[in-house]
């Protein structure tokens, strides 16, 4: 490429015999590599005197004036510098000729001066000006740098974008300005919330309401249809999860409307049995579970999962290969549960592992085995599972079993508590009256018969372990749990059941109920455990284990400054069904009135408490209520809903408490969960049956019950009742100084 250069004709030229650097008028000289070259190449010959220096200089003057006028067609050479500089300097050549140093208007490639018109021999190379320029190119130019590396450049905004976001930046320093209060006499600035209704113009997803927590307690990026102003102040974001609070309640028919003023609320159940939230919340908004087919997701899973951090998924495979190395040859014990898992998920801690672990009054530890295992042998496995009856001083063993690994029963004995009996809790133990009545093992008995099977040479084998080990009052070093060796079909903080585990994995049915059996049979149970951990056993690690998703909790506690969570929940069953998270915090009460005081009582401490009520269970509020009138404030139209008023109206009582007892500068969510459809939960059932019964096998329509069948017509409607019953629904309060 070549280019004529433009040159002043008052340019001052400078003395090319001197050994001097010279650089052009907005550049500083600095020392380069092109300075160092030149110095390398210089001819002995001019290392000369000063005093022929100027001579020579007096005689070449009046040439380079009478040569200045036909040099502005001769090609200059231009080679580019090191890219690590900016100093953009001219390399003196060897021979005394004169040079022109002028500012060029555009860079080339480096290229050989052509051979002059009269001489017909190759041209020597020109001197050469060292220019050193932004790119690793010499001739690119930003355009070009950007086509190279894929990038277009920045699309040109419209004036009405321009506009716009002129307006929303100007809007974001408003209200900064407005958010601000005197405390104590002194102006201070104060976290504020607004909603953007403008932005929510379509139904929200579920998934938001956990990116609204991440956003609202650690720094993510913003959400288009909500902004927080100063939310570094924010410190506490309480959820509650009551399923069954449904945006029918409130008169809204219509699952596509994003959102509904409270304010422009038409009269309803909802309104009338909640004063407190349409008054205190400013829109409800409505969401749509995630879901495909027919079928969703929990919503309990859309709100609390995430994807896993790069860094975290690096970390764990190197931690898993690690520890996959270190047990190669003995499997076994690298699924037992390390003693960081057993404080996550409450187990018994046993001394031996931890010297500064204490156990309460009458509880045991296994003893270490009186000869240690041989080079190349393993542990022995044995499965174990209890059923417990409800006491006046709570749960309480009713039977042990231990089955061996090679499927042999060890001990099956019912055991007599040394309470009395409130709650025989049939439908799960399996124990009746007539039966505990033949029960002579007492608890410590029962310890006495378990340490004699179990010592330190064993892994015990279970499902949800801490909760046996916590009715045998005994402390094991060495377990192995299914619930944690299988993911849920949700994922967390689900924990997979051992019924559904055994129905998925081992293709058998256990725990069923009907007029020869009720409840459980800890003797099935163990089986199903030892056989599930045999088939993990089998295949690999991965095997039984979904997608890598993480909870909102556990990105919360990674955040710096970290933040502590907590999942709560009432429950009247025994059976855990929410997992650990990192945080190590899970706590469970009997009573939604139990929840809000433990919710208040962990509020100081805790940046984020999910909270899930027993709003869903219609009948059992029935009896809870059962002789309550409904409210005075209900319409004539909502007394034939009392039940359902008196339902919401405690679950208004109990936002109305967890507000109130709000730290400033913290946020209360109020989420429902799954929509109420009859007909959807009709169809769906159907649709299970004929799963169970024919899913497997290659039948024709003839051959199944017309009942049975399932069409393509049926499938359509499932999937038109689901996109109803996928609907749920939120409020947002925030409390400020």
């Amino acid at each position: 490429m070549k280019f004529t250069p433009i040159i002043d004709k008052n340019v001052v030229l400078h003395d090319v015999s001197k050994k001097t650097h010279v650089s052009f008028d907005d550049v500083e000289p600095t020392p380069t590599a092109a300075v160092k070259e030149s110095k390398k190449r210089s001819h002995p010959a001019h290392d000369s005197s000063d005093k022929g220096k100027k001579k020579k200089h007096k005689s070449d003057k009046k040439l380079d004036k009478k040569k200045a006028k036909k040099s502005k067609d001769a090609d200059i050479s231009i080679t580019e510098a090191k890219p690590a500089t900016t100093t953009v300097v001219a390399a003196i050549s060897p021979e005394p000729k004169p040079a022109v140093i002028a500012k060029p208007i555009a860079v080339a490639t480096p290229i050989s001066t052509p051979a002059s018109k009269n001489n017909n021999k190759p041209a020597k190379k020109a001197p050469a000006i060292a220019i050193t320029p932004n790119s690793k190119k010499p001739n690119a130019s930003p355009k070009n740098n950007s086509k190279a590396k894929g990038k277009q450049p920045p699309k040109k905004l419209t004036q009405e974008e321009v506009l716009a976001k002129v307006a929303a930046i100007r809007k974001k320093k408003q209200l900064k300005r407005q958010a601000k209060v005197k405390v104590d006499g002194q102006v201070v600035t104060k976290p504020t919330f607004n909603i953007i209704p403008s932005n929510l113009q379509a139904v929200m997803p579920t998934k938001q309401l956990g990116e609204f927590v991440l956003y609202a307690l650690s720094e993510t990026s913003n959400l288009p249809w909500c902004n927080i102003i100063h939310k570094a102040k924010v410190d506490h974001v309480v959820m509650m999860y009551a399923q069954g609070l449904n945006c029918n309640y409130f008169g809204v028919d219509d699952t596509t409307t994003p959102y509904v003023d409270l304010e422009q609320l038409k009269e309803s159940v909802g309104k009338a049995a909640m004063p407190f939230l349409t008054k205190q919340a400013r829109y409800m908004i409505t969401n749509q579970i995630s879901g495909k087919n027919g079928r969703f997701n929990s919503p309990v899973a859309d709100i609390l999962q995430c994807n896993m951090s790069n860094s975290k998924k690096e970390r764990l495979a190197k931690e898993k290969q690690i520890k996959m190395q270190k047990y190669k040859n003995n499997m076994r014990e690298f699924y037992m549960v390390t003693l960081e898992e057993m404080k996550k998920i409450d187990y018994p801690i046993p001394p031996f592992l931890d010297p500064s672990a204490t156990l309460p009054e009458g509880w045991k530890e296994t003893h270490p085995a009186l000869e240690p295992l041989k080079e190349g042998d393993q542990k022995r496995l044995i499965a174990v599972d209890c059923e417990m009856v409800l006491t006046v001083k709570g749960s309480s063993l009713a039977r042990i079993t231990l089955i061996d690994e090679d499927g042999s029963v060890l001990l099956d004995e019912l055991v007599k508590p040394d309470q009395p009996i409130v709650d025989y809790l049939t439908r799960y133990s399996g124990i009746t009256p007539a039966r505990m009545k033949t029960a002579t093992c007492s608890l410590r008995r029962a310890q006495k018969y378990v340490r004699k099977f179990v010592n330190h040479n064993v892994i015990l084998v279970g499902h949800g372990l801490e909760n046996d080990l916590k009715a045998l009052q005994l402390a094991h070093p060495y377990c192995v749990d299914t619930s944690l060796l299988y993911d849920h079909h949700r994922g967390p903080p689900y924990k997979p059941s051992l019924r559904f585990l055994t129905r998925t994995y081992l293709k058998r049915h256990i725990q069923e109920r009907n007029q020869e059996r009720v409840g459980h049979d800890s003797n099935e149970d163990a089986r199903a455990t030892l056989d599930l951990f045999k088939l993990k056993l089998a295949n690999k690690p991965s095997f039984g284990k979904f997608k890598q998703t993480e909870l909102i909790m556990d990105r919360l506690l990674a955040n710096r400054p970290s933040r502590s969570s907590a999942i709560l929940e009432s429950s009247r069953s025994d059976y855990r069904s929410f997992g650990s998270t990192e945080s190590g915090e899970y706590r469970r009460v009997d009573t939604d009135e139990e929840l809000v005081d433990l919710t208040l009582e962990k509020l100081p401490t805790t940046n984020f408490l999910f909270t899930r009520y027993q709003a869903a269970d219609e009948n059992l509020v029935r009896r809870e209520l059962e002789g309550g009138e409904a409210p005075d404030i209900l319409p004539t139209a909502a007394k034939a809903t009392s039940d359902r008023a008196l339902r919401l109206q405690s679950m208004d009582s109990y936002i109305r408490r967890i507000y109130q007892g709000l730290p400033p500068n913290s946020f209360l969510i109020v989420s429902g969960g799954v929509n109420n459809v009859p007909e959807y939960k009709a169809l769906y059932e159907k649709h299970r049956i004929y799963q169970e019964k024919y899913g497997s096998k290659k039948l024709s329509a003839a051959e199944i019950p017309r009942e049975e069948q399932w069409t393509e017509a049926d499938q359509e409607t499932l999937c038109k009742y689901a996109a109803k019953a996928r609907t749920s629904t939120s409020f947002f309060l925030f409390k400020s100084i």
